[in-house]
């Protein structure tokens, strides 16, 4: 048997757990002694945001639980300079350390050189000819699930159900069913109770998350002793017998960390994307058009329902709609980091073991970079539209930048695309007469109650 790849040490391994408080020298808005700011944070952190960014710059500090500090970092200079981290500098793995006791070590909680090694093993599960095989294996599930889109439907958990199903079966080559069922109950339950306070004792939301996490792991465990060995394609098979330059293998308990994460980003982050497509489609009418236009000129090209993985460059517009709907409500709302040594910025010192924050929305609803930021206005991203405006690739950043830009960016687009093109074919969207939008923006944005659209069906014109 070959050995298991080995950790690779790096700078942020010695980092106590216990981030740095030393930052009165630095502004920030006062927070209550035992909530901090998290009045202002709720439900909806951009206002608070911003309006903090007006007063105290581009730097500054905010309160969390107990009101320990952490340090905001605003703007395309903030973004780059931290996403970029050309001297690494900042740590993803402690920045993300809410997440460690639910989701293990996975490719987005590793640092530096431990985090490129891994993910140059893992980049190949998401080159062109991977992405075509799990379309071809998404197609049929996306056609089945559209007999649920029928009616006023809450779409954000009728689209997780679609968006695991999808998850379940690319990634772990399951049918989707009972079992998948049970994946998504359990990660359901872990991401509802993510932020819980860590008491451990019987009833507490926290010990829900962990005996979900517990449930989910055994499972993964189970299939991956089915793996080993084995010449599956899907991504969980790939991962299970990937090998480096000297023939190691990942571990369990690496593939099992690596498959957590996946999961999570291919259910509830492209979910929360999805969902907020369909509302708003279905309060823009003209946009529906827009892109049912460039849908069915495909279909009449193809005669399939099922697009090509070669077909989906051909439906621009709707990379024009997927990036707005990014923009004004990216899954993710907060990309933390830790600094592993002490830096200057903005003419603060920062010191080491500083917990950073970085805030998508305060560039994405920034004017000086996107012209009427709170309107819906996908042509802004259309070089050839009035309202277009070229902005620093780094004041649009609901995938990161860097070396942690999201590995799945590319599946993500092509899951989207494949799901429109199906729906647009044949259904039509328009407001129900349900509740309005609420949200909630922590852990990731996604409706407080049920988000209703009403789907009706359509036939497809005749290619």
């Amino acid at each position: 048997m070959p050995s298991h790849i080995q950790a690779i040490p790096v700078s942020s391994d010695h980092l106590d757990v216990k981030p740095n408080q030393q930052l009165d020298h630095i502004p920030g808005p006062k927070g209550h002694w035992l909530f901090g700011n998290a009045k202002g944070l709720m439900p909806n952190l951009g206002p608070f945001i911003r309006k903090a960014q007006a007063e105290h710059g581009d730097c500054f500090t905010i309160g969390l639980f107990r009101n320990q500090r952490a340090l905001v970092m605003v703007g395309p200079d903030a973004n780059k300079r931290v996403l970029l981290d050309p001297q690494d500098d900042f740590s993803t793995r402690w920045g993300w350390q809410i997440l460690h006791v639910f989701f293990g070590r996975n490719l987005l909680v590793r640092d530096f050189e431990h985090h490129r090694q891994h993910r140059r093993l893992m980049n190949h599960l998401f080159k062109p000819t991977v992405l075509a095989s799990y379309l071809e294996q998404m197609n049929p599930l996306i056609t089945t699930s559209l007999a649920a889109y029928q009616g006023d439907v809450d779409v954000y958990w009728q689209t997780k159900q679609l968006a695991l199903d999808i998850a379940v079966r690319v990634f772990a080559g399951l049918q989707p069913g009972d079992e998948s069922r049970a994946y998504n109950h359990d990660l359901n339950t872990i991401l509802s109770n993510a932020m819980a306070h860590r008491i451990n004792l019987p009833g507490t939301r926290f010990r829900k998350g962990l005996k979900a996490k517990g449930r989910l792991s055994e499972r993964l465990r189970e299939q991956l002793r089915l793996r080993r060995g084995s010449n599956g394609t899907d991504l969980f098979s790939h991962l299970a017998n990937v090998t480096d330059e000297h023939g190691a293998t990942l571990s369990d308990q690496d593939v099992i960390d690596h498959m957590l994460g996946m999961l999570f980003a291919a259910h509830d982050t492209t979910a929360s994307s999805l969902a907020m497509i369909f509302w708003l489609l279905a309060e823009h009418p003209d946009w529906q058009t827009v892109l049912r236009d460039d849908v069915e000129t495909l279909y009449r090209k193809s005669g399939s329902v099922h697009p090509a993985y070669e077909d989906l460059d051909q439906l621009p517009k709707v990379d024009l709609v997927l990036k707005e709907a990014l923009r004004l409500y990216s899954p993710i709302q907060i990309i933390p980091r830790r600094t592993v040594r002490e830096i200057d910025y903005l003419g603060y010192r920062i010191p080491k073991n500083t917990w950073v924050m970085l805030i998508p929305q305060a560039t994405h609803f920034d004017e000086r970079h996107f012209a009427e930021p709170d309107e819906f206005r996908p042509e802004r991203f259309n070089p050839e539209s009035e309202l277009y405006r070229e902005f620093d690739p780094y004041a649009f950043i609901p995938f990161g930048r860097g070396s942690h830009m999201c590995l799945g960016m590319h599946f993500a687009h092509m899951e989207v695309k494949a799901v429109l093109y199906q729906m647009l074919l044949q259904r039509s969207l328009s407001p129900s007469d349900g509740p309005g939008l609420d949200l909630e923006y922590l852990p990731l944005v996604r409706p407080k109650g049920q988000m209703q659209v009403r789907f009706a069906s359509r036939l497809p014109k005749k290619p």
